[in-house]
């Protein structure tokens, strides 16, 4: 390796640990079987173990603030009405941390992975409160209303756990696709399966678990990552010579 070659060596890695903006290096770990039916079963637990959490939380309230509750003048069913305050947090956090324990094994720096899915599931129970509460009046639980809900609420996670996939791996927008579609299954399921379709009910479920996998699958064994040696030849070239 020649003196000017070195030097610009020492100059990309400079940089580099200098802050400027490199493509990231993937150094992904490419995962085994094992990861995507975990992924299925830990995803699709955390819903009835969430709904279990707001359920205490509920049973608890109920014996501060009794059976209804007063909002803006109207009297409200406790349970009813604080049910998705309470389930949704929980779910975020839930879901989270558990696939949180699944990707850290595989992808470098996915502590935020909890923080931004209970975001996401903050910011559609917020917005769902002055976008869809028109449309539930208007409506009333119209089977489109619901699919459209639990949709926009899939895209809203999708898209918060994108903003840290998006470093990780290429091609990440096709995470809020996943979870779009994913939900919006479970919407229509909610909507129209009836209760003595449980076996059905609790397969739509799994949707989101299943698609989100599926993607998984593709983003981390199947779909080329990010590689700096294809963005800095010279400084591959380099430490080929070096070896």
């Amino acid at each position: 390796m020649s003196y000017t070659e070195a030097a610009q060596v020492i100059q990309l890695l400079g940089s580099k640990s200098s802050g400027e903006k490199m493509q990231p290096m993937s150094n992904n770990k490419r995962p085994g079987w094992f990861i995507y039916p975990a992924w299925v079963v830990l995803s699709t637990i955390s819903i009835p173990l969430a709904w279990v959490v707001a359920w205490v939380l509920i049973s608890q309230t109920k014996k501060i603030v009794g059976a209804t509750i007063q909002v803006g003048g109207t009297t409200r069913i406790t349970e009813d009405y604080l049910l998705s305050y309470f389930f949704l947090p929980a779910l975020g956090l839930l879901m989270g941390f558990l696939q949180y324990l699944l990707l850290r094994r595989h992808l470098q720096r996915m502590g935020w992975w909890v923080a931004v899915t209970t975001l996401g599931l903050l910011l559609i129970l917020l917005s769902g409160k002055f976008l869809f509460s028109p449309f539930y009046a208007a409506f009333g639980s119209a089977i489109w209303l619901r699919i459209l809900t639990t949709a926009l609420m899939g895209g809203f996670v999708g898209l918060v756990q994108w903003l840290v996939l998006r470093q990780r791996v290429n091609h990440a927008a096709w995470w809020i696709l996943a979870n779009l579609l994913g939900w919006a299954i479970v919407g229509w399921g909610a909507a129209t399966l009836s209760n003595q379709m449980v076996f059905f009910a609790v397969g739509t479920l799994m949707v989101p678990g299943i698609v989100t996998s599926l993607t998984l699958w593709l983003l981390l064994d199947r779909l080329p990552q990010h590689d700096d040696s294809r963005k800095n030849p010279l400084l591959n070239k380099s430490l080929e010579t070096t070896r």
